[in-house]
């Protein structure tokens, strides 16, 4: 089935990155309905079978998560929630199996990754459970679950998805024009990005490309040294730390180093980032 027949529904929180994907599936697809949270799946799919909608050979359902920046706020969450969110994730996958559903999407993050040992990441490689990136963790463990009620689930594990309303790239930003240096780890690691409007652009891609996990950056991987220097260049003065262990050598999202090279989506399917790379575009914002 190509792209432009495909009839899908979206569900994730109200995001930047959710608005550009309902844009994309928009007018390129189908698009059903736009969920903010994965519960209101089941009614929304009586909703359109009461009205006369027919499915034609299945719905997809696309998830879309993003990583949320460190702090209290995050870590709350996730003691409070993660437990009903994956059960929230779980429940939604397997009522769209069983309104036939034949393919789930899962936008995930390269945050989840654990550090590289100095070799480029693979989809196989081992990953991490943090509050940071719990919605990721709980959607992808719900896409295993479609796969085993013999569904096919694709999950695109995006780079840091630049963009300018994006949380993190927003506070990263905001500190770099106050001077201060927000990400703050080993300047020898390694940080796989892409630029929000090429990580929406894959999801038509991903309703056709066979099932599997798939990286999904700009293709060219920078160290925190580099990135910071570039945002220095652009500013004209050096910026200081802040000393914040979130967004330093602790920090789970840029603590580790993530080195990705991988272009196995991109040969699979012909996308090819437009914003390469997308540190420059980090840049322009300042």
């Amino acid at each position: 089935m190509s792209a432009a027949a495909a009839r899908v529904v979206l569900i994730g929180e109200p995001t930047p990155l959710r608005a550009a994907v309902a844009q994309r599936l928009h007018t390129a697809a189908a698009l059903l309905a736009c969920l903010d949270t994965p519960a209101r799946l089941a009614p929304a799919l009586s909703s359109v079978a009461s009205s006369g909608g027919a499915w034609l050979s299945g719905p997809t359902v696309v998830f879309v998560t993003v990583p949320r920046p460190p702090g209290l706020a995050a870590r709350l969450r996730h003691r409070f929630r993660t437990t009903a969110l994956a059960g929230d994730f779980e429940q939604a996958a397997m009522n769209a199996r069983e309104r036939g559903a034949a393919r789930l999407v899962m936008l995930s993050t390269v945050f989840r990754y654990d550090d590289d040992p100095g070799l480029p990441l693979q989809p196989g490689s081992p990953t991490l459970k943090a509050a940071e990136t719990a919605p990721a963790a709980a959607a992808e463990q719900a896409a295993r679950l479609f796969t085993s009620l013999g569904g096919d689930a694709v999950v695109l594990r995006l780079g840091w998805t630049c963009g300018r309303e994006e949380a993190i790239t927003r506070q990263v930003v905001s500190a770099a024009r106050r001077g201060w240096r927000l990400i703050d780890g080993d300047p020898a690691a390694w940080i796989a990005m892409v630029a929000e409007t090429d990580a929406a652009r894959a999801v038509l891609p991903a309703l056709t490309v066979p099932p599997g996990t798939y990286n999904v950056t700009d293709g060219a991987p920078v160290t925190q040294g580099m990135l910071n220097a570039r945002l220095e260049t652009t500013l004209g003065r050096d910026l200081h730390t802040l000393d914040d262990p979130g967004w330093g050598y602790d920090g789970t999202l840029f603590g580790p180093s993530r080195k990705i090279t991988d272009a196995t989506f991109a040969d699979l399917t012909g996308w090819r980032p437009h914003a390469t790379p997308a540190v420059e575009g980090l840049a322009v914002m300042l």
